[in-house]
């Protein structure tokens, strides 16, 4: 399994959607740590369910899962209903991403009326020494798919088309810090399909741009969005 860093646009998108206890809620794709962030912000009285493609993050959380968590280990294509809910949350790290039209339909489809969301996902651009350094090294640009997602006005778009309601953006810059630029690739080594070999060639790719070496910053640019069905 990848290593796991710090999730700031998560931390963001749970901060905005306003979590209350004793509320059902549906979270698309998110990470173990975000699991429990969530099962802590809704608490023992609410009802969590989570929809994840990855086996071994549903495993995890089915050997003892908390009472009031339900995990659905499922690769979600649209058109889904996973139930009713007050509140959803897409904030996945990466991809495989779904057309911003697909999630708004997820959203609408699963949210009671007058039930909110936050949507965050990966921008066009979503680290630009990356992608950068992965350019002058000649690798395919297709792999880049799952950290390349949609703009903010395309997400808007999808969302108000879809019939949901008070869309809202937000700032979508995120700082994440790693210690060493190693560590940050690593952390996306498994959604971009990076060999070992390749994740020290990445990495030295990104020193070099960057001419430090160490504990780095990286800025990380999403396209995050809120509102109401």
């Amino acid at each position: 399994m990848q290593q796991q860093l710090a999730t700031p646009w998560f931390d963001s998108a749970l901060t905005r959607l306003n979590p209350r206890r004793g509320e059902r809620a549906l979270a698309l794709e998110p990470q173990l740590a975000d699991i429990q962030a969530l099962c802590v912000a809704f608490g023992e009285a609410g009802e969590l369910a989570v929809v994840s493609r990855d086996r071994c993050i549903a495993e995890q959380q089915t050997g003892d899962p908390p009472p009031q968590l339900r995990v659905i280990a499922h690769e979600t294509i649209g058109g889904e209903r996973f139930g009713t809910f007050d509140a959803v949350i897409a904030a996945p790290k990466s991809g495989p991403l779904l057309p911003p039209e697909v999630y708004a339909r997820l959203i609408r489809d699963n949210l009671r009326p007058g039930g909110r969301f936050v949507i965050d996902l990966p921008s066009t651009d979503m680290q630009p020494d990356l992608r950068s350094c992965w350019v002058d090294l000649g690798w395919d640009e297709e792999r880049l798919a799952p950290i390349e997602g949609p703009d903010e006005p395309e997400l808007l778009e999808a969302l108000r088309g879809a019939g949901l309601r008070s869309v809202e953006s937000t700032v979508g810059s995120h700082l994440l810090v790693a210690s060493s630029a190693a560590e940050f690739v690593a952390a996306f080594a498994d959604d971009l399909g990076l060999g070992e070999d390749e994740i020290i060639e990445l990495a030295h790719a990104i020193v070099r741009k960057r001419q430090e070496t160490g504990p780095i910053e990286l800025l990380l640019h999403r396209s995050q969005a809120s509102g109401r069905r």
